[in-house]
């Protein structure tokens, strides 16, 4: 919320962006924590969402919701990002989704752990074969193409489509609420039962 508040002063200030300039005050990492200041929340809102709808049983949303933490591999701990891939897939019956998260799982560091994961992988993969028992595709809205694998990007043109925060689905519609502090997006239909952002929580006007 502070670097919003930054990055509006510095907006409508611009004695106060020029002198930022011409003096070089704002270091590299500055830069990068004004440049990313949601990064780590979204990874961690996304973390709870995917617990929260597994939980809920909702299997297939948070097997969706769990694929977007591969992108914050540099905010949580690789460990928790596949354990909790694997542990969904497993649940949603997507064995070749969680015989992958099972290959990272398999290189942590802790040998321990990995004698764990190696063994439960042969626990599992020796009653189920590890290949996925269905897909979620949707239609790409640039091209003839979709996104699958549980991810937001589509196969054939590379549009990387946001995600929902309210579902953690890939948000594909021209129309959508945004958030007018942390301008996060959520489709219309998902956001209407919440009074505050789901993300930076200031309320909905």
């Amino acid at each position: 919320m502070l670097v919003e508040q930054y990055n509006t002063h510095t907006m409508t200030d611009r004695s106060a962006l020029d002198s930022l300039v011409h003096t070089n005050s704002v270091s590299i990492e500055d830069s990068r924590l004004i440049d990313n200041a949601w990064r780590g929340a979204e990874a961690y809102h996304f973390l709870l969402l995917a617990q929260r709808q597994l939980y809920e049983g909702f299997t297939d949303a948070a097997l969706r919701t769990s694929h977007a933490l591969v992108d914050y591999e540099d905010v949580i701990p690789n460990e928790t990002i596949y354990a909790i891939i694997a542990l969904t897939a497993t649940i949603a019956r997507s064995f070749g989704t969680c015989s992958n998260a099972f290959i990272k799982l398999e290189n942590v560091e802790s040998m321990e752990a990995r004698v764990e994961y190696e063994a439960l992988a042969v626990e599992i993969f020796t009653r189920y074969p590890p290949r996925d028992s269905r897909t979620q595709k949707i239609e790409c809205t640039n091209c003839e193409g979709s996104i699958t694998d549980y991810g937001n990007t589509c196969g054939i043109c590379d549009t990387k489509y946001p995600r929902c925060i309210v579902t953690g689905a890939p948000l594909t519609s021209v129309h959508f609420w945004q958030c007018d502090t942390c301008k996060h997006r959520a489709q219309e239909t998902d956001i209407v039962s919440f009074s505050t952002c789901p993300l930076c929580h200031t309320l909905i006007a």
